[in-house]
């Protein structure tokens, strides 16, 4: 019940509101919070909300998923978004990036967790959400690994009413950085086999590699000689998720999950880009 509530809630404003009577705030605000929040908000110390989100697997925020409301916009905004149909469906809007922003918050928590490496690349969390996309029918969720310019692969989602998709990999890399990585597969290639024919990553990522704009990639190359690798153009390893899972309590845990199928990729490919000198 505890967590339901927490849900229900802003989290932001409810980390600084706890943060506030932790530490022994103006009245003023205290006020304010007891107007707005339950009672048992109260008592509510900002360390036990911190420790909340960052164990999501188990806690509140676990219960995130994509609201049917929000994709009921993003598929009218996908047709309608004008300047317009925006304007009169502006509260809309306001809550779809609400929900697409808490969604996107603890979907950073839990690859952090996953993967604690993603802390230090990414000094705002709020910019892994591309939310100007959001009027125009779809949310691009993009979680970087490294500082690094030269650094390809991330983890990816993206929500939308026609297509979604979650995983990780390098959907569109610049030549310059596909032409590396190319070079590297084919002196590589046994551990390239070994992550992208595993159990595990065809599991997850039953229809190969993709560019992230279509419901399937190229099959896998078996058998192949070097030259084969030079072909691909598509370093995105994609999995399908449909409606039904967007709208499910499971929506965060099986992303994560996807993203952690996906990391023996994003790692290769960043070993093999991050070699050359970053551009000025």
């Amino acid at each position: 019940m505890l967590c339901r509530s927490l849900r229900k809630l802003p989290l932001s404003r409810l980390i600084f509101e706890g943060h506030l009577l932790y530490s022994g705030a103006a009245t003023v605000e205290k006020k304010k919070f007891s107007d707005t929040y339950p009672s048992w908000t109260y008592f509510v110390p900002f360390m036990f909300v911190l420790l909340n989100l960052l164990y999501i697997g188990q806690t509140c925020v676990g219960f995130l998923m994509i609201d049917q409301q929000t994709l009921q916009f993003l598929s009218e905004a996908s047709a309608e978004g004008e300047a317009e149909w925006l304007a009169d469906n502006r509260i809309r809007l306001k809550l779809a990036r609400q929900n697409l922003s808490e969604f996107a918050s603890a979907l950073f928590l839990g690859a952090v967790r996953l993967d604690p490496r993603i802390a230090e690349a990414n000094r705002d969390a709020r910019k892994c959400l591309a939310t100007a996309q959001i009027s125009k029918g779809v949310a691009p969720i993009t979680i970087r690994v490294s500082l690094s310019r030269n650094s390809a692969a991330t983890y990816f989602m993206s929500i939308s009413h026609a297509y979604s998709y979650v995983g990780g990999g390098a959907l569109s890399p610049q030549p310059r950085l596909a032409r590396i990585l190319r070079q590297t597969i084919s002196s590589q290639t046994g551990k390239w086999r070994g992550i992208v024919e595993g159990a595990l990553f065809r599991t997850y990522f039953p229809n190969g590699l993709s560019d992230g704009r279509h419901a399937s990639g190229k099959p896998y190359i078996k058998d192949h000689d070097a030259l084969d690798f030079f072909n691909l153009k598509n370093f995105g390893a994609c999995r399908d998720v449909s409606p039904q899972m967007l709208m499910s309590p499971d929506l965060l845990e099986e992303a994560v999950k996807s993203f952690a199928a996906a990391r023996g990729l994003v790692d290769y490919i960043n070993r093999a880009t991050t070699k050359l000198p970053e551009l000025a």
